[in-house]
């Protein structure tokens, strides 16, 4: 089967807001979770699938099949994307832009996330644009921002406040992992030169 090529639904800042991860306390200290600048959330959004299923009575459009969705830096690949609407998502009227008709995004199955801050996976990633709130749910859900990460069964992550929050389930704990880098004005230290003798 042919792959849906470069279906250019103009998600506008709704997908870029998977650029999530803005902000988290105590973590954003160590660098975990840096501001993103937005730059990218007038690009188009390209999301590239084997099938895409769109239907408009109930309000979803779901792509299916080693779903690829990219815009500027930030991509996200999962075995099945969906996409919740209002209105007319693939014809909006003319006084209102795709980006207010999407009410939620589901990614199901093997999520990738990668952008300029982190790198994130999980079996399922939520996001609702309204709130600007992601939560990835599932054993071993990760977020990793060089060499610092957070693990756990249900990470819920919100851009607007900068709070962020982690579970555990039954069998597992929830992980964190943070460096601490050097101070400010500090650079890598030098091995001191040796004396002359005289």
């Amino acid at each position: 089967m042919q792959r849906c090529k470069r279906i250019g639904i103009l998600f506008g800042a709704a997908v870029v807001g998977m650029a999530f991860f803005s902000g988290a306390s105590a973590a954003m200290a160590a660098g975990l979770f840096s501001p993103t600048d937005g730059s990218a959330s007038n690009e188009p959004t390209e999301i590239v699938s084997d099938r895409l299923v769109n239907n408009n009575t109930e309000k979803v459009a779901e792509f299916t099949g080693a779903v690829k969705a990219t815009q500027g830096n930030f991509s996200i690949t999962t075995d099945t994307l969906r996409i919740h609407y209002e209105g007319d998502l693939i014809n909006p009227p003319k006084d209102k832009s795709a980006k207010s008709q999407v009410t939620k995004m589901v990614a199901i199955g093997r999520v990738h996330i990668i952008s300029d801050q982190y790198i994130a996976d999980s079996d399922r990633a939520e996001y609702d644009p309204a709130t600007d709130v992601l939560t990835l749910i599932g054993e071993n859900s990760r977020v990793t921002s060089g060499q610092n990460s957070i693990t756990g069964s249900k990470i819920i992550l919100n851009r607007r406040d900068g709070k962020s929050f982690a579970e555990s389930s039954g069998t597992s704990r929830v992980k964190a992992v943070l460096h601490q880098g050097p101070k400010e004005g500090e650079g890598p230290k030098a091995d001191k030169p040796a004396e002359k003798k005289q």
